[in-house]
């Protein structure tokens, strides 16, 4: 698969993974939902979804349990009330804690990236299985996908300190319709090197020798 298919695989497969809870949100604001019941209904689109996976794929996938506490976190946070600065504030720290996830996935199990990883590059049971054999002995295997998750983690904590310094530094009229550009920009960019950056690596990692 070239990095243009790759890349539009994973597209797609963030839309549904993200994107259908996303919409969900914001079709519920549209529509006069408050804050708490957009995100209720966004967190419900994201738990189907997961169950969905889960039955299908008959195992429990970390992404879709990633998305879920992400909205989660953002019902929990909708709880707290302050002034319209602060709740402008709030997506920084949900964005925070998505890097501190998937940097304490780093000492906690396979990091992220693995499992993100495994959606678009092996869907089927038996690429799966070489993935589970390959991680244990693979020592390149293993510090790729580690590599790849502390850039993501790092990137999300970045992207968090920059929002919150813009919501405090700028007027709320120019930071209000700003922000919410960073993270879909982000990813795209994540998306993009990630991709570049796997093809470049496959074939170094399909010819490297097993080290323990």
């Amino acid at each position: 698969m070239n990095s243009r298919a790759m890349i539009g695989r994973i597209v797609w497969t963030l839309f549904l993974d993200a994107g259908l809870a996303v919409a969900a949100y914001l079709i519920a604001r549209q529509l006069g939902a408050g804050m708490f019941l957009a995100l209720l209904i966004g967190t419900i689109v994201a738990g189907l979804r997961a169950l969905y996976v889960i039955i299908r794929r008959r195992e429990v996938d970390a992404f879709a349990l990633f998305m879920i506490a992400t909205f989660g976190i953002g019902l929990v946070l909708s709880l707290v009330t302050g002034s319209p600065r602060f709740l402008l504030a709030k997506d920084s720290i949900s964005t925070a804690v998505s890097g501190v996830i998937f940097l304490g996935t780093l000492v906690a199990g396979r990091p992220m990236m693995y499992y993100l990883a495994q959606r678009f590059g092996a869907t089927g049971d038996a690429e799966r299985e070489e993935w589970a054999r390959r991680w244990p002995v693979n020592a390149g295997f293993r510090s790729f996908f580690r590599g790849m998750t502390v850039v993501w983690g790092i990137a999300f904590l970045a992207e968090a300190a920059v929002k919150l310094i813009l919501v405090l530094a700028l007027p709320l009229a120019v930071a209000a319709p700003l922000v919410p550009f960073f993270t879909p920009v982000l990813i795209t960019a994540l998306v993009v090197w990630t991709v570049r950056t796997s093809v470049a690596a496959q074939k170094r990692l399909s010819v490297a020798q097993p080290v323990a």
